[in-house]
């Protein structure tokens, strides 16, 4: 469902994407790797908030591009920033948000329950924590029913509480036909429910496969 070619992407001396080359199957998948390895800057590309310097991706076949609404209604993403409107409560930004994509009113009080942010649905997003702003803003990204969820570090500043809810809303919202790439230095949790991992290394694929029941099988190393 999402397919990069010779993608790479500069910014100005420094390589972030190296020529990378990949296929991420519908179902949920971890992106792994050390900080500067490419993993924010490669969901940035797939979600169409940052150009590549040259190769190319798609999802499911279409070149990212924020000025296709049908592109945007398809996509759900959770960067380092919150993305949330301080000055709204949580409620409100999803409000928002959902009336931006059309979804119903109802995904709202799904998506708040998803990440157990019911109870603070009325406050405003400026007040909340860091942990709590992390799970309404996954809460954000789900409120649409998305095909595509895209999550950078969605377990940070997260309790075992939380990131188990956290998981169990990943899960849930993921139905056949839809694909998720998460990118986390938790590794362990998301291994845990994942289907496959891609491992990034210097802007560049290391290793990318599936998970067999017991045991992954690698398809590809550079």
């Amino acid at each position: 469902m999402i397919s990069a070619a010779s993608l790479t992407v500069a910014f100005g001396r420094t390589i972030a994407l190296d020529g990378v080359d990949l296929d991420v199957a519908a179902g949920i998948t971890g992106l792994f790797g050390p900080n500067g390895s490419g993993k924010s800057t490669l969901l940035r590309v797939i979600a169409g908030l940052q150009r590549p310097t040259s190769g190319s991706v798609a999802v499911e076949g279409q070149p990212p591009s924020l000025r296709d609404e049908s592109f945007r209604r398809r996509i759900g993403y959770s960067g380092h920033a919150a993305g949330l409107y301080s000055h709204l409560t949580v409620a409100e930004n999803l409000e928002l948000f959902a009336g931006l994509y059309g979804a119903p009113a109802a995904r709202v009080d799904d998506a708040l329950a998803a990440v157990g942010l019911s109870g603070r649905a009325s406050t405003y997003a400026g007040d909340l924590s860091a942990g709590l702003k992390r799970r309404a803003s996954v809460a954000r990204a789900i409120v649409h029913d998305p095909d595509v969820l895209l999550l950078d570090e969605p377990y940070a500043n997260l309790d075992d509480d939380a990131s188990e809810m956290l998981s169990t809303a990943v899960k849930e919202w993921c139905a056949p036909g839809k694909v998720a790439l998460i990118a986390t230095h938790g590794a362990k949790k998301v291994k845990a429910y994942a289907d496959g991992g891609i491992i990034l290394r210097d802007g560049r694929v290391v290793v990318a496969g599936r998970y067999g029941p017991r045991k992954r099988s690698t398809v590809r190393r550079s």
